[in-house]
């Protein structure tokens, strides 16, 4: 009888909070068998101790503040929580497990693996093309670096000396980084793979940040590669993310956090059938998409690769399945889901298109990629490139604009609104299932943040400012325009009325007008301007240039 690893997830009981709750170090946790239900066919995973997941409860407009139209609010109290355990079952047996009344949810504990490059394709340009297409080089003049903002790398883990040799010495934050149980690396320290060449790519436009190294493909619960991992210890790596945003902090300290993910399910059939109560890739229920959203709830900003199942080069995990392959919280509404193009814009034929299997307009945008960079492959390729260079770009955005608990403005759901809005539009106007709505607006974001400095004009153009030539005596020099003009009748007033005063009817004063025709008066009012024009150069303090023809729309501009 054929087994499946799933997760599963439990009511509330002391036993199970206590693990779950505890300082103690996960690697030192694990979970009492005795704590969950005895079911036959149904072996639960002893190394993998509880996890919390937190719990909703419905908000009330009396309540609490508007943010953003939620109708639920995050709790992390324990017995409004629910809690996560790994077991191995005999299928025929999945029905008894989700039966059993301490259970809430029997769910699929998918594999998951990095979203890397078609074979052979060769690079396209550089990350120095890449600083460019971005504005790069003006955002760090502004600050927006990265700077005080957390940057959480979420595949194979990251090597900190590697990255340095190729130019990239980020800053590592080792306490708030996370390892899976079992595992022999350290933060930072991990082979050169997959995550090294996600955090180079992130640090492109934010290499200030604080980098988080969180190494989820490193599991021991993994797939047939050693890039593989699985959705319950997805789920333990965003509780310890959640942890990291609702750790205390001073007053007036903003925590602002960067969440990239370059790893995704690569075929249906890794999955359970769609409709089916534990299926992960259209079910929103499922605990990894609910825990999702629950970090982006807590402030983070979460970007999701779109994933390299695109009709013109699928990836070959994809085995020729090419519609909808954005599962899971790859598409997630409140994550931001990343497309990939290459640096002269151009959709690169493995980015995945939408529709999305849980939010039907995805991608978001798109990023840059296929470009020569970290030197772990012969191209930073895929959506796996394009997501972090993505979230640098966010991070470099938070240090303008940082996330404040409360604060619609600052919201991860306005963060998306302003990344889509700043895209440059590609494919159909608008909205497309191709590049989302554009690629990634570096420029036009810093065009937003830039300090508006006020011009000085004088500075700037000093003819304007100097002083003005001595007014000049028209009817002197122009006496002819400066005669008398008939009076035209007035027209008697209707009705009875006092005596009009002034020129009868029919009548005017015959005054020596000359033959102002349209093009005399034109001749004689450029004549008046150039004579204009002269006085002033003569009189006193007057212009010291003479613009290049009389009303040159350059007002005389000097060079």
């Amino acid at each position: 009888m054929s087994k499946r690893q799933v997760i599963v997830e439990l009511k509330y009981n002391k036993d199970l909070a206590e693990v779950a709750f505890s300082a103690a170090p996960v690697a030192e946790k694990e979970l009492d068998i005795g704590t969950v239900p005895k079911v036959a066919g149904v072996t639960f995973d002893k190394s993998f101790a509880p996890t919390n997941l937190p719990g909703m409860v419905a908000r009330t407009a009396m309540g609490v503040p508007y943010v953003s139209g939620a109708k639920f609010d995050l709790t992390l109290e324990p017995k409004e929580s629910t809690y996560i355990v790994r077991a191995e079952v005999d299928e025929s047996k999945i029905d008894n497990l989700s039966g059993h009344t301490a259970v809430v949810g029997v769910f699929a504990d998918v594999e998951i693996q990095p979203t890397i490059i078609c074979p052979g394709s060769p690079a396209m340009g550089t990350d120095a093309d890449v600083e460019r297409l971005l504005c790069v080089p003006q955002m760090h003049r502004i600050g927006m670096d990265g700077g005080g903002v957390l940057v959480a790398i979420v595949d194979t883990g990251f090597n900190l000396a590697d990255l340095a040799a190729h130019g990239k010495s980020i800053r590592l934050d080792p306490t708030r980084s996370w390892v899976p149980p079992g595992a022999t690396t350290v933060p930072g320290n991990a082979p050169v793979d997959h995550g090294t060449m996600c955090a180079f790519d992130a640090a492109i436009a934010a290499p200030k940040a604080t980098f988080l190294d969180i190494q989820l493909l490193r599991s021991t619960a993994t797939g047939p590669t050693v890039m593989s991992g699985v959705l319950s210890d997805g789920i333990r790596a965003y509780s310890h993310l959640i942890r990291v945003m609702t750790a205390f902090r001073r007053p007036g300290e903003h925590r602002s956090m960067v969440v990239s993910n370059s790893w995704g399910m690569f075929h249906p059939e890794w999955d359970f059938p769609v409709g089916y109560p534990g299926n992960y890739s259209d079910n929103p229920n499922h605990p990894f998409n609910r825990i999702v959203g629950a970090l982006e709830q807590v402030g983070a900003d979460i970007l999701f690769a779109a994933g390299n199942c695109g009709r013109d080069c699928p990836d070959n995990r994809c085995r020729n399945v090419t519609n909808n392959t954005i599962y899971g919280a790859n598409g997630h509404p409140s994550v931001l889901t990343i497309g990939g193009v290459d640096i002269t814009k151009t959709r690169v034929g493995y980015s995945a298109q939408g529709p999305g299997r849980l939010s039907r307009n995805k991608p978001d945008l798109c990023g840059y990629t296929h470009f020569k960079g970290s030197g772990v492959y012969s191209a930073d390729g895929g959506t796996s490139a394009a997501t972090p260079v993505v979230a640098g770009v966010v991070a470099a955005v938070r240090c303008k604009r940082p996330y404040e608990a409360g604060n619609p403005d600052a919201s991860p759901a306005t963060m998306r609104a302003l990344m889509r809005s700043t895209a440059e539009d590609r494919g159909t106007a608008g909205f497309d299932f191709d590049y989302g709505f554009g690629v990634v607006g570096g420029c036009a974001l810093y065009r937003r943040f830039r300090p508006r400095v006020p011009i000085d004009i004088c500075k700037r153009y000093p003819w304007l400012c100097q002083p003005r030539p001595i007014p000049i005596d028209i009817c002197k020099r122009f006496p002819e325009i400066c005669r008398g003009i008939p009076f035209p009748p007035i027209p008697p007033r209707p009705g009875p009325g006092p005596e009009l005063i002034g020129p009868t009817e029919g009548t005017t004063e015959e005054l020596d007008v000359g033959e102002l025709v349209d093009g005399n008066l034109e001749e004689l009012l450029l004549t008046m301007w150039q004579a204009g024009y002269y006085d002033g150069q003569q009189a006193p303090g007057g212009y010291s240039t003479k613009p290049a023809s009389p009303g040159c729309s350059t007002c005389g501009e000097s060079k």
